[in-house]
């Protein structure tokens, strides 16, 4: 008898024990499964918020043949020389202020030609043999619009480090209205020497026949896709 009593108490402490873990891994599970939400959230807003530029040596990967242009934001960072450390937007008229040696003119080099040139000037005057780095933190938007018979009209980036297609921008506005006529597409286009011009795209050719080109879209450019001739 009191063998038996003592199972019964050894069972009911292992079922005990077992609905504790088992309530400490639900807790765990469901905080796992609003920290990922919560940290998606959060990382969204730390990507598009102020506080990231100011992170010194957290850049994006691009090309050292990436040029620079106006908006963009760049961190400057020089080993060991804390103070020199800085992230700034290029401004309008293509320069940035870096600390002690000012306003240096960065806009259309790239990003080895910029990194070289703020080396040199730390170089020539303050610094033996200086150690920069240059990161893009942030790019300058390009943007094409779309407007017309597509089921979610507006604009579409351009990605800063390869060319935009025609075929992906379409997809960036969630393809082609049901009423949307994808024979007959107008792109205008705006020459650097201000002149308009347009060009007429058979995109539905270009997704059906794999011997057609898809068209390379430029900054600016405007695509209207027009209603169908019911």
């Amino acid at each position: 008898m009191k063998q038996l009593i003592r199972n019964t108490l050894a069972l009911f402490a292992f079922l005990a024990i077992c609905s504790l873990v088992s309530g400490q891994d639900g807790g765990s599970g469901g905080d796992g499964s609003s920290f990922s939400g919560s940290g998606g959230s959060s990382g969204g807003s730390s990507g598009g918020s102020s506080a990231a530029p100011s992170s010194p040596g957290i850049g994006m990967v691009v090309g050292a043949n990436y040029i620079l242009k106006p908006s963009d934001v760049v961190s400057v960072e020089v080993y060991q020389e804390e103070d020199l450390n800085k992230s700034v937007r290029v401004e309008g008229d293509g320069t940035v202020a870096l600390a002690l040696v000012g306003k240096v003119k960065v806009a259309g080099m790239t990003v080895a030609e910029a990194q070289s040139l703020i080396r040199d000037l730390y170089n020539r005057d303050y610094l033996v043999d200086p150690q920069v780095s240059l990161l893009v933190v942030q790019f300058s938007p390009k943007v094409v619009h779309i407007l017309g018979s597509v089921n979610s009209p507006g604009l579409v980036n351009i990605p800063p480090d390869r060319d935009l297609t025609l075929t992906e921008a379409i997809a960036g506005v969630r393809g082609v209205s049901r009423l949307g006529n994808p024979r007959s597409i107008t792109i205008k286009r705006v020459d650097e020497d201000g002149r308009a011009r347009q060009m007429e795209v058979n995109f539905s050719r270009i997704v059906t026949d794999p011997n057609a080109k898809d068209v390379v879209l430029q900054e600016g450019d405007t695509i209207w896709v027009p209603e169908r001739i019911i």
